[in-house]
């Protein structure tokens, strides 16, 4: 077991969980988001709720932290989550490419209960997005 490299902040606000993560990520701080999330999010009690991700600051992670955040996505998929709002200022980074890669495109719009993620530049832009998908 090794420290956690990396870190996050996580803030609940309505049905809006807002996640700003840094660093460079290890399986260790890959779980202690999945679990800080699952404490966080039982308040909602699987009602719908939306995820704001706030990369910027994020410098990627190990490849074991893949799997554990596709996991934490299944998890959070049982638990209501609906949307995600993932804001990188440069919105071709190549650290996209993990969010994309478990991105299902779709050419129509999904009916509002099933999970969609979008990609912004800036956290205005993400909060108008959810606001318009009645979250906020």
């Amino acid at each position: 077991m090794f420290n956690e490299h990396g870190g996050f902040e996580l803030k609940l606000d309505g049905n809006i969980l807002l996640a700003v993560v840094n660093g460079a990520w290890n399986a260790e701080t890959a779980q202690a988001y999945r679990e800080a999330i699952l404490k966080l999010i039982e308040s909602l009690h699987h009602k719908p709720w939306a995820l704001i991700s706030n990369v910027n600051d994020w410098e990627l992670c190990t490849p074991d932290c893949e799997l554990l955040m596709g996991q934490l996505l299944a998890e959070c998929r049982g638990k209501g989550i609906k949307r995600e709002a993932v804001i990188n200022s440069n919105i071709q980074s190549v650290k996209l490419d993990l969010f994309h890669k478990h991105t299902k495109q779709q050419s129509l719009k999904p009916p509002p209960d099933v999970f969609q993620r979008c990609f912004f530049e800036t956290e205005e832009e993400a909060r108008k997005w959810l606001k318009n998908e009645g979250y906020g």
